[in-house]
């Protein structure tokens, strides 16, 4: 007995004295240079000749003679999010000595054409449109070419979500321009017309139940008393158990509040501490949901699930909704608050041709449904914005089926994935394309593009190193090219195929068996035309009966 209380002292004296666990912080790229350049306020018009002041971020550390421009376009924030989160990108321009180039999107960050509130006046913000900004990214490339002297390389475009999407659109539309691109979480096909709009919140939920499966029961029992409490108008409730600071008029934006946490967590999803969030923060959510006294309400529950969000820091002692969500056309929310700059041009966007038709169908989520509904979200857009919704016209601009020299990635985490271009549909490219596609497990909105940690899943670091070997594939291809003309031209890579990557795999695979591709491209345990484990399975997408309500529009009714 003696003995055996001398071990447990000695163990816990052995614990106490060892030093505490490391933090984890993300590795960012080193700091760039910035520049200011002038671009036209409307490339389309000659009579404008009103021009602007464009934020662009440079790093030339790693540019040899010779090497190709690495390019990212900005996207609907201040860029230097999208520089601190591409280490992808720089692992890959270290190595072939490229030159790197981050212009901002006009409109966003500190690239206010004409100031935070001139900008956003009806004439002004018209110039907010995918062909000005892809101009402006024109005109930013051959300014870095002129400086620094660069002649006749191949540009690679880098981008994830937003940004993605317009990698992918300048390939398709300046093949002249951009030779290849890597488009991460580009969502091109979530559209009204080519997906089910409650695809989105499907995977949301799917995702908030891998840990426990009972969790996303208690988000629809407490919308159950949300509703309830409406409708018995006893919304006092809210106020102790969902711990509002203001109970709002209608339950609609409580919906709203909420979905929007859930769309935040289900985004960042990673495997890391990132921007106040915790490790696997959908997960973190379900645990606060079941953690504390099992006998607390659902909507108490709930308090505890969108606090992982909205009270990171723990030091809030009520939910303030109008600091926290900012009602505007897109469901998944706009970011920033009333007033914000960039919150304020993604309604605009969203009101635009940027119409993604995410909804809720209370079938196969966990969420009241609200249909899209097109004629109110251009009830909304006509009196915020003097704008229709142009819902079809994008696809119709830049054609996806089009596309060539081009890897599309996604994350089976990441609500976007099912509006992305996946392995199952390269069919519709000629083999020609040299189209690659990955869908890969574990992994949330565009993890692929972030830098190299130990907590990524297998399946990522496996989907990089295929990624860049398709890079350097392609760079070589550049560089033996006997006529800079070919960047317009359709090319073959080594297996002259579109290539895909398994539901579970994360590596390239072409039309050969996987049994021929490289054994250190694929994970041990994984085959090119396997399945996700059962305990993992992604979510059938099941088409829901009727056209979502959007968000904004029902409010603004």
């Amino acid at each position: 007995m003696t003995r055996t209380v001398l071990l447990l002292l000695a163990l816990v004296a052995a614990v106490l004295a060892a030093p505490p666990e490391r933090t984890f912080t993300y590795p960012l790229p080193p700091d760039p240079d910035e520049y200011h350049i002038t671009q036209k306020f409307d490339h389309f018009n000659d009579k404008d000749q009103r021009t602007f002041s464009e934020r662009v971020l440079v790093y030339d550390k790693y540019y040899k003679e010779g090497g190709p421009i690495f390019f990212c376009p900005g996207g609907e924030s201040d860029v230097r999010g999208g520089y601190d989160h591409n280490g992808f990108m720089f692992r890959v321009a270290k190595k072939v000595g490229a030159f790197m180039l981050f212009p901002e999107h006009r409109f966003y960050g500190k690239t206010l054409p004409l100031g935070p509130v001139d900008s956003y006046l009806p004439a002004n913000i018209k110039m907010l449109t995918i062909e000005q900004a892809i101009q402006d990214f024109i005109g930013a490339i051959d300014w870095a070419k002129k400086t620094w002297n660069i002649k006749n390389v191949p540009i690679i475009a880098f981008g994830g979500s937003y940004p993605g999407d317009l990698s992918a659109f300048m390939r398709i539309a300046h093949p002249d321009v951009i030779y290849a691109a890597h488009a991460a979480s580009a969502p091109v096909y979530y559209r009204l017309g080519s997906l089910s709009g409650g695809s989105f919140f499907q995977v949301v939920t799917h995702d908030f139940g891998l840990s426990d499966p009972t969790c996303p029961g208690t988000v629809r029992h407490a919308f159950k008393q949300i509703k309830q409490a409406y409708a018995d108008g006893k919304t006092d409730v809210l106020s102790t158990d969902l711990r509002l600071c203001e109970v709002p008029a209608t339950q609609r934006l409580v919906d709203l509040w909420v979905e929007n946490a859930f769309a935040q967590l289900g985004m960042e999803d990673y495997p890391y501490a990132v921007s106040g969030l915790p490790a696997s923060p959908m997960k973190a959510a379900c645990q606060a949901m079941k953690a504390g006294d099992p006998a607390r309400s659902p909507l108490a529950q709930l308090a505890d699930a969108v606090g992982v969000l909205y009270n990171a820091t723990k030091d809030l002692k009520c939910f303030n909704i109008s600091e926290e969500y900012y009602t505007c056309a897109d469901i998944t929310g706009c970011g920033g608050g009333v007033g914000d700059p960039d919150a304020m041009s993604w309604d605009y966007q969203s009101c635009t041709d940027l119409i993604s038709n995410v909804d809720t169908n209370g079938e196969t989520d966990m969420f009241p449904k609200a249909l899209f509904n097109l004629t109110a979200l251009t009830a909304y857009c006509q009196k915020t914005w003097n704008s229709v919704p142009q819902p079809y016209a994008l696809l119709k601009r830049y054609d996806i089926s089009k596309s060539r020299r081009i890897v599309y990635t996604n994350g089976k985490l990441d609500p976007w994935y099912p509006g992305g271009v996946l392995p199952d549909m390269l069919s519709r490219f000629p083999a020609s394309a040299d189209v690659h596609a990955f869908l890969i497990d574990g992994a949330a909105h565009h993890l692929d593009l972030r830098a190299d940690v130990p907590q990524d899943p297998p399946a990522v670091r496996a989907a990089r190193d295929a990624i860049e070997k398709i890079l350097l594939g392609w760079l070589n291809q550049a560089s033996s090219s006997s006529s800079s003309s070919s960047s317009s031209s359709s090319s073959s890579s080594s297996s002259s195929s579109a290539s895909a990557s398994s539901a579970s795999s994360a590596s390239t695979a072409s039309t050969k068996p996987a049994s021929s591709l490289p054994a250190s491209t694929l994970p041990a345990s994984t085959h090119a035309a396997s399945s996700r484990p059962a305990d993992n399975a992604a979510p059938a997408l099941a088409a829901p009966a009727g056209v979502l309500l959007a968000a904004a529009a029902l409010l603004a009714l």
